[in-house]
């Protein structure tokens, strides 16, 4: 069922996250949370001009309910789809009487199905010569080519390595290089380093790509990943001395805009990822970090970039914490994309 908000001070085109819970009426009178809706949509113009933000409420909701009248919207919000700055929000939207579809009967329960979370699949066109399933591998923000040794070691199989080296990129801009990189390929599953492992969860949760039809056991892999924000983000000074070059602040890697970027990430999507966290050898008669020109910034254990603390990712899949690997090359211990042991295992399960 498709749901039109009109909205204010939007320009046809533009893209917004917009979410809302839906409600209604049950037969003992009382209102009854039915489910949460929205995702990555277009403003547009409706046929009488208004500019309104397209959503999709499944029916099968509705029919999972006892609620069976007076439906709403609560709690409805719009957020810019690269900063998660709020644009808009309204408590209350009256949705007008929903009949459900012949096929269906009122509190028939039943499975939750990816068609309800995510609605329906597109079919997967693919030329007949094309490549099979691969493993994509990913480097994060304002970086090299961190997977380079990793390779000419012979650590991963079967994979594409995707490049866009030293750009300073939001998660949305990121996740859609990610997908239209890997548009000719039937599937790929993921290992990424730093921002890649946030921005592929971005994909998964918001796009429709190879991702979704990658099979094996771990779809999304990371390491040194900051799904929950890294002191130094902001920073210019920190951050042009750790990476080589300025590439400027980036809100989704600070602590404010991580927090409002997982917000709206749901526990189905976050169940794909697997992660690692690293930090430095730690010696009781010296002075121990990754970084100097980071350490005063990051709390212990930290890997010269990202905090042990603010790289776990809730409701996701921790693969456990290694000591003696900093987040990059030029740092005391060696890149943590080096690891050969914990390399062979991300390329044994990946999904591909």
């Amino acid at each position: 069922m498709r749901i039109e908000l009109p909205v204010r001070n939007l320009k046809a085109g533009q893209k917004v996250l917009a979410h809302a819970e839906v409600w209604g009426r049950g037969a003992d009178g009382n209102q009854k949370a039915i489910a949460w809706i929205g995702g990555m949509t277009l403003a547009e113009k409706s046929f009488g001009r208004q500019i309104v933000l397209p959503i999709t409420l499944d029916a099968r909701w509705l029919a999972r309910s006892d609620a069976e009248s007076n439906y709403e919207l609560r709690n409805i919000r719009a957020q810019d789809s690269d900063s998660f700055a709020m644009l808009g929000t309204r408590e209350i939207v009256s949705l007008p009487n929903i009949e459900l579809p012949e096929n269906l009967q009122r509190n028939s329960g039943g499975e939750i199905t990816e068609e309800m979370r995510t609605g329906v699949r597109p079919v997967k066109e693919i030329e007949t010569d094309a490549p099979g399933g691969k493993l994509m591998l990913v480097h994060g923000y304002c970086s090299g080519d961190v997977w380079a040794t990793a390779r000419n070691a012979g650590h991963f199989s079967n994979y594409v390595t995707f490049l866009d080296l030293g750009q300073n990129r939001s998660h949305d801009q990121f996740a859609q290089l990610i997908r239209d990189f890997g548009a000719s390929l039937p599937s790929f599953g993921i290992v990424a380093h730093s921002q890649g492992g946030a921005a592929s969860l971005h994909l998964y949760t918001y796009y429709w790509s190879g991702l979704d039809y990658a099979t094996g056991t771990r779809l999304i892999q990371s390491v040194g990943t900051p799904y929950q924000g890294t002191a130094i983000a902001g920073n210019l000074a920190a951050l042009g001395s750790v990476f080589g070059a300025g590439c400027g602040s980036n809100n989704d890697l600070t602590y404010s805009g991580a927090a409002a970027w997982m917000a709206n990430i749901p526990t189905w999507a976050r169940a794909k990822v697997f992660y690692h966290t690293t930090s430095f050898t730690d010696l009781w008669y010296r002075y121990d970090y990754c970084s100097l020109a980071t350490d005063l910034f990051l709390g212990d254990p930290e890997d010269g970039v990202v905090e042990k603390a603010y790289a776990q990712l809730p409701g996701a899949n921790n693969l456990g914490h290694k000591t003696g690997w900093c987040h990059t090359s030029g740092m005391r211990d060696p890149a943590q994309t080096t690891d050969s042991s914990r390399n062979t295992n991300m390329n044994v399960y990946a999904a591909r």
